[in-house]
C-alpha cells in the first residue's frame, strides 16, 4: 500500500517533523499508525545486558498496549520486535530500503514474522531500492517521528542511536534511557544522554507515568513462540557445537571451530535471534528445546 502526505491515513505525528516523507510504502496492519507507540533503539552489536533490557521493556510496554517501533536492525531493534511479538503485542518496523530489498538480509525471517503476526512494516523507498548509509539516518527520523518518545537501551559513541535520540528531542518528545555500567562501551550514549537531561528509567512505570492522559492499563498476555525450525547452513558449524544439556562457553566454541571470533559472535547472535540457542550468564550458551 502506498500513501502520500495528503492522504487521511498518513500519520499526523509525521507531518509535524522536519522534512516528513512525502510518501510511505506499507505492508501489514495500517491501523497501528493510529495507536500510541514508543521507539526502542540501541546498538546492533549489543551486550547480553542490552538484549535482556530490550526484551524486558518491549514486553512490558506491549502489555500496556503500547506499539513498539524500531528499525529492524540487528541487535536491540530485533530483540525489541521479537519480544513484542512473543507478548502478542503490536510492532512497527521502519526499514531503510524497499520491500523487495530487505536489510539486513538476515532479518528476512523477522520481516515475515512481523507481517504474519499483525504487525506493520514501513518504508519511504520504492520496492527495489537498496539500503545505503544515508538511508539509515533518514529512517531514524521516521522511527522517532511515529513515536510518543524514544527508549535508548545501548549505543556507542557517535552511533545511529544517538542520532535518533537527538531527533526525538528536536521533535519535542521525551527521551528515556536505561543506565549502564561505566565499563560498558555500549553504555556511552544512554549514560551521556542521562547527563544531558534524558529520563533515567529502571522500570516500565517510569515511562508509562509520563503518558497518564492515555489511561493505559496493563493486561496479561500469553507468550507466543516466535521460532523457525530451519538452521541456515552458515550457522550449522556453530550450532552443532552447542549442547542441549549443560552449556558451552564462547571460549570453548572458539577453540573447537575454525571461525574468526567476530564471525562467531555474529552467528551466536543470529542463532539466538532465531531462538535456536539461549544465552546464559557469563557468555555461556545452550540449545533451546
Amino acid at each position: 500500500m502506498k500513501i502520500t502526505i495528503e492522504d487521511k491515513e498518513y500519520p499526523e505525528s509525521l507531518k509535524q517533523i522536519k522534512n516528513p516523507p512525502k510518501r510511505l510504502y506499507l505492508k501489514g496492519n495500517i491501523k497501528l499508525l493510529k495507536t500510541p507507540g514508543i521507539a526502542i533503539v540501541g546498538a546492533r552489536n549489543c551486550t547480553q545486558y542490552g538484549e535482556k533490557m530490550a526484551k524486558k521493556f518491549a514486553k512490558e510496554l506491549a502489555e500496556f498496549g503500547i506499539t513498539i517501533i524500531s528499525g529492524m536492525a540487528l541487535g536491540i531493534d530485533s530483540y525489541a520486535h521479537i519480544s513484542t511479538l512473543e507478548a502478542n503485542g503490536n510492532t512497527i518496523a521502519v526499514i531503510p530500503s524497499g520491500h523487495s530489498n530487505i536489510y539486513p538480509k538476515e532479518n528476512q525471517k523477522l520481516y515475515n514474522q512481523i507481517l504474519e503476526n499483525n504487525g506493520l512494516i514501513i518504508t519511504e523507498y520504492q520496492e527495489n531500492e537498496k539500503a545505503t548509509s544515508n538511508k539509515f539516518l533518514e529512517r531514524n527520523r521516521i522511527v522517532s517521528g511515529l513515536a510518543l518518545g524514544t527508549l535508548v537501551v545501548e549505543g556507542g559513541k557517535r552511533s545511529g542511536t544517538s542520532v535518533t535520540a537527538r531527533l526525538t528531542r528536536e521533535q519535542e518528545k521525551l527521551v528515556f534511557c536505561i543506565p549502564s555500567s561505566l565499563e560498558n562501551p555500549k553504555g556511552i550514549t544512554p549514560n551521556n544522554l542521562i547527563k544531558e537531561g534524558a529520563i533515567l528509567v529502571t522500570s516500565v512505570n517510569d515511562i508509562i507515568e509520563n503518558y497518564k492522559y492515555l489511561k493505559l492499563k496493563k493486561t496479561k498476555t500469553t507468550k507466543k513462540k516466535i521460532t523457525n525450525t530451519n538452521i541456515k547452513e552458515e550457522y550449522m558449524e556453530i550450532y552443532k557445537l552447542i549442547p542441549t544439556n549443560g552449556s558451552i562457553h564462547i571460549n570453548e566454541i572458539i577453540k573447537k571451530s575454525n571461525i574468526p571470533i567476530q564471525d562467531i559472535s555474529y552467528k551466536l547472535m543470529m542463532l539466538e535471534l532465531e531462538e535456536k540457542i539461549e544465552a546464559l550468564p557469563g557468555q555461556n550458551y545452550r540449545k533451546r528445546v
